[in-house]
């Protein structure tokens, strides 16, 4: 639920962007058939608005991404999840090749090592 945060907010800015800005040229169209002239107004700064005030949140959206890319270059010891997961197969599918005898102990241990140190 929380991971990837970073590619969520900005999907979520691009989003409300575009929700806003039909949003605003609907209301606008809406204004200038019952007569109020600054429905023009309206129809056309609304997605103005709504594009410069999604610039916030895909911004920090994008900050989250970079101080993740960050920690994952300067700290390569700290594993994704994802990593982790793909580690756990590996080992289990060695495991399955050593128990039905495909490989032997020691390529076993050699590939696990690799695996581990990874």
């Amino acid at each position: 639920m929380y991971d990837k945060i970073g590619k969520k907010l900005k999907r979520l800015a691009v989003v409300s962007f575009i929700v806003e800005a039909i949003g605003a040229a609907i209301m606008g169209i809406i204004m200038l058939c019952i007569g109020e002239w600054w429905g023009l107004l309206v129809m056309l700064g609304g997605p103005i608005v709504a594009w410069v005030s999604s610039w916030i949140l895909y911004g920090f959206g994008e900050l989250i991404d970079k101080i993740c890319d960050i920690e994952r270059n300067t700290r390569p010891e700290i594993k994704s999840n994802t990593q982790k997961k793909c580690d756990e197969k590996n080992i289990d599918r060695i495991e399955k090749l050593r128990k039905n005898d495909l490989i032997t102990e020691e390529e076993y241990r050699k590939k696990y090592r690799e695996i581990i140190s990874k």
